[in-house]
């Protein structure tokens, strides 16, 4: 079982750890055309695709989950009470989230036709819904697609009146086919204004970095060339994604709509899709190590991984473009103009095997040579627990935290001897008592969840006993979960950073510690508001016999709804902060309340609190106290003046609806939008001028994986190089965290558990 936020966990891992990185739209130098734009081959129509079928398997599958939904899903609710227009226009909209593809009769036509059947179709796995308007959208998409390159190559005007709302999710489907192509025209000189403006700006940037005049007619013309020429290369490579779109991607699709009509965290996954999850949750897999994107129709490294095969054969590195693949002693498979999660299927395989590559090397593009690498585990590094020591000033005299930022509650239930938060988290602990910190922040303002024993033990290291959370399941049974353990790792005072993107087990650590008055949250106002468990559903149903060990599908199900000890319930309200501080997350819609099929919020009797004698526990004067001189700071710093105007700027921008398409009114309106953005930058670096001392503190793990990174890089390259030092950040909720920290340190020192007068605030000199 886990408790896991999906919205925010966006990694996409398989054999290889793929980036999902944008292709260029500059052509790269020395890389020849795909094979399609060296035949000259014209457009692929959807006439000529092989028409989407769904298999007897995902049949099989989409019956299996149906099944699963009634009977293991929180809400108990039969399919019989699905909404059933609610489903298909959510299907549709996620095909044709701008409305652009699609007319009003083409979604009246399938909402007539399948709305008084689609349970119906549910019940028995008929995907025939899925894929009959799957293949419309298909057909329409590429023959807009084919439009919209056409349309590319006639002029532009930018002089009118013109405007264009980008974000068309909410509005109402085109009539005619003559509307449509003119939101397309409007949506295409949108788009040329996007590439044209920043090209303009960096033409009039002087030596003295003032701004020039307005360009002129012939400069503007050369930009729109290069624009017409990169949206030319985007519709094309959209083009090409839906000329590539399986049967399996369709199925996932669908049935991950029909899901998420339950609630937003119930998720159909395909094999591939389960994979990638256990990938993301453990963080490690077996592969090569190396950072893949897809460039033009090339898989082209991005980035070896310190310690991974790739790095270590010293026969790679970024740029280099991987041509073909073989599995051990096999034939090479051509992977050109191949998707990557194709690429990625061949390259990966069971550990200690054997895949070569035929690769075209960044410095020499004319040869060709042929690398094969032992498959190995991987560590994703990058995703595990990481600290810091801050020096915060006060004066003549400096006081010492220490910060831990947790990205997520990581594990491997599968293993013996898995990486866990929980044991990250108590290992950079003791480092940093090692070096003398006097108090401790715990950052999980990006960590949207993880696994719920991993929230349960890491609570554990901050009190001796206690309960921690109450989880209630579909038959109204209360499990109370509770931290037995009496050892503590950490006793002295704690404070939690969180924001509206710290989710689940996020704030089940954060509810609980608050709770038992062990911690301070700071941060935003409030945190995300999920209060829900999922648990991972295989597929086990007596049609699959023959299955048996092999790969299969899954289902991501909401069985529980999890409270606080407190009998509170998370859901949709989060934890409330108890200092907290303005933020451009309030005006985003990121929240569970924001999430269409949210389930709502309810509450259960409290669980006695048996916290131990010697349990730290925050007064509510000290926080009382702590919020005034924060309140007062954030009144007077300049940094948070600074962090003011960037909020009031991009409300402002965000409640822009409707652009111009005047070349001249969006011009000077860059120029605005330049002079602001600038004056900003300088601000952020004279604050960077008084950033804090610090020091990074890392795993054992990460520091041996990067000092064989580093041998690797020294014996390659003959020297080691220094590497160049980033330029310092200052991070204004981090820094104020720290100060409320040191203010409580001075506040117990001062005050030695009475309050007679309040202590100055932290002084910086």
């Amino acid at each position: 079982m886990y408790d896991r936020f999906p919205f925010l966990s966006s990694l996409l891992i398989s054999a290889l750890l793929i980036v999902p990185i944008q292709a260029q739209d500059e052509k790269k130098e020395g890389l020849p055309l795909p094979k399609a734009a060296e035949k000259n081959e014209e457009r692929i129509n959807a006439k000529d695709l092989p028409l989407l079928e769904a298999t007897e398997l995902m049949s099989i599958e989409a019956k299996w989950l149906g099944q699963v939904l009634q009977r293991a899903h929180y809400s108990k609710v039969s399919l019989k009470k699905l909404d059933r227009r609610g489903f298909l226009e959510t299907y549709l909209g996620r095909l044709d989230s701008q409305r652009m593809y699609f007319l009003e009769k083409d979604f009246n036509r399938f909402i007539e036709k399948f709305t008084p059947t689609i349970v119906t179709y549910v019940e028995e796995g008929n995907l025939h819904p899925a894929f009959e308007i799957y293949s419309a959208y298909r057909t329409n998409s590429l023959a807009r697609m084919d439009w919209v390159l056409d349309r590319l190559k006639e002029d532009f005007s930018f002089d009118g009146k013109e405007s264009f709302a980008p974000d068309r999710e909410e509005a109402a489907w085109p009539k005619t086919k003559q509307e449509t192509d003119k939101l397309w025209v409007l949506r295409l000189k949108y788009e040329l204004l996007g590439e044209i403006l920043p090209l303009i700006s960096a033409d009039q940037e002087t030596e003295n970095g003032e701004k020039a005049s307005l360009t002129t007619p012939e400069k503007l013309k050369e930009h729109l060339e290069e624009a017409r020429t990169r949206l030319v290369r985007r519709y094309e490579r959209w083009r090409k994604n839906i000329v590539n779109f399986e049967a399996a991607d369709v199925q996932e699709l669908y049935l991950t709509t029909l899901t998420q009509m339950f609630d937003p965290h119930s998720t159909f996954l395909n094999i591939d899709a389960v994979e990638e999850f256990n990938v993301s949750m453990k963080n490690s897999f077996v592969g090569i190590g190396a950072v893949l994107n897809d460039i033009d129709g090339y898989c082209t490294i991005n980035k070896l991984i310190a310690g991974g095969p790739a790095e270590e054969s010293k026969q790679l590195e970024p740029g280099d473009v991987i041509m073909k693949v073989a599995q051990g002693d096999e034939e090479f498979v051509d992977v050109v103009d191949t998707k990557l999660k194709t690429i990625v299927k061949l390259i990966k395989g069971p550990k200690a095997t054997i895949v070569r590559l035929m690769i075209k090397p960044v410095k020499n593009p004319a040869e060709r040579k042929i690398v094969a690498l032992k498959r190995d585990e991987i560590k994703l590094t990058a995703n595990l627990a990481s600290a810091s020591v801050h020096e915060v000033p006060d004066g003549e005299s400096t006081t010492t935290v220490g910060v831990i930022e947790l990205p997520a509650f990581y594990g491997d239930t599968r293993r013996e001897k898995p990486a866990k938060a929980t044991d990250d988290v108590a290992e950079l602990i003791e480092k940093l008592k090692k070096l003398g910190v006097d108090g401790l922040v715990l950052d999980l303002r990006r960590n949207g969840g993880g696994f719920l024993s991993e929230a349960i033990n890491l609570t554990g290291l901050f009190i001796s006993r206690g309960p921690v959370v109450q989880v209630r399941g579909t038959d109204g049974r209360i499990i109370k979960r509770f931290d037995y353990n009496r050892k503590i790792a950490w006793d002295g005072p704690l404070v939690l950073l969180c924001s509206r993107y710290s989710a689940s087990a996020s704030e089940i650590v954060a509810g609980a510690l608050q709770h038992h008055g062990r911690a301070l949250i700071v941060g935003d106002k409030e945190t995300h508001g999920k209060g829900t468990v999922q648990s991972m559903i295989e597929m086990n149903s007596p049609y699959l016999r023959s299955l048996k060990g092999k790969k299969r599908c899954a289902a991501k199900i909401t069985i529980q709804k999890y409270y606080l000890p407190s009998g509170k319930s998370t859901q949709n309200i989060g934890v409330t902060a108890d200092i907290k501080m303005n933020s451009i997350n309030e005006f985003l819609p990121i929240g569970e309340s924001d999430l269409p099929h949210a389930l709502e919020s309810d509450s259960i009797p409290a669980v006695l609190s048996r916290m131990g004698p010697e349990d730290f526990v925050i007064r509510e004067e000290t926080t009382a106290f702590l919020d005034r001189l924060s309140q007062k700071r954030q009144k007077e710093l300049p940094e948070f003046d600074h962090l003011e105007k960037n909020i009031a700027w991009y409300k402002g921008k965000r409640e822009q609806k409707e652009f111009s398409l005047n070349l001249k009114e969006r011009e000077e309106q860059k120029h605005k939008d330049d002079e602001f953005s600038d004056k900003m930058k300088e601000a952020m670096k004279k604050l960077a001028e008084s950033a804090y001392s610090s020091t990074e503190i890392k795993l054992d793990v990460v520091t041996e994986l990067e000092r064989r990174s580093k041998d690797v890089r020294t014996e390659e390259e003959g020297a080691e190089e220094e590497e160049e030092k980033a330029p310092t950040q200052i991070d204004i909720r981090l820094r104020e965290s720290l100060r409320i920290m040191a203010d409580w340190l001075r506040y117990r020192e001062n005050a030695s558990g009475a309050v007679s007068e309040e202590p100055a605030p932290v002084k910086e000199s």
